[in-house]
């Protein structure tokens, strides 16, 4: 019965690091809520956006999920596309889920 106790408590341990791993990787960077294109979606261009994506050597793609943030607010979003009018990246958030980070 130690033995699976052990081996219970090794798997358990091994989750945990992998949560851990995933929440410490979790990409993230600043984005200003305000910032929308005229189809609602979150302009990547500020100058804070930027110096994340480049400080965390983030390459964006179409349907890469993120997390924005702005002080001490986040919202979980998606890559939608580059957009060739204004020639920068952006994303879909939903407005209704930013919360206290």
């Amino acid at each position: 019965m130690e033995i699976i106790n052990v081996y219970t408590s090794r798997l358990k341990s091994q989750f945990d690091n992998n949560q851990q791993k995933l929440f410490n990787n979790k990409l993230r960077v600043f984005a200003d809520f305000n910032n929308a294109d005229e189809e609602g979606h979150l302009r990547l261009n500020p100058i804070g956006t930027i110096d994340d994506l480049v400080n965390q050597n983030i390459e964006l793609q179409d349907g890469k999920i993120m997390t924005f943030y702005r002080e001490d607010l986040e919202v979980d979003g998606i890559i939608k596309h580059y957009s060739q009018e204004e020639n920068i990246w952006v994303a879909i958030i939903n407005s209704d889920n930013i919360r206290q980070a």
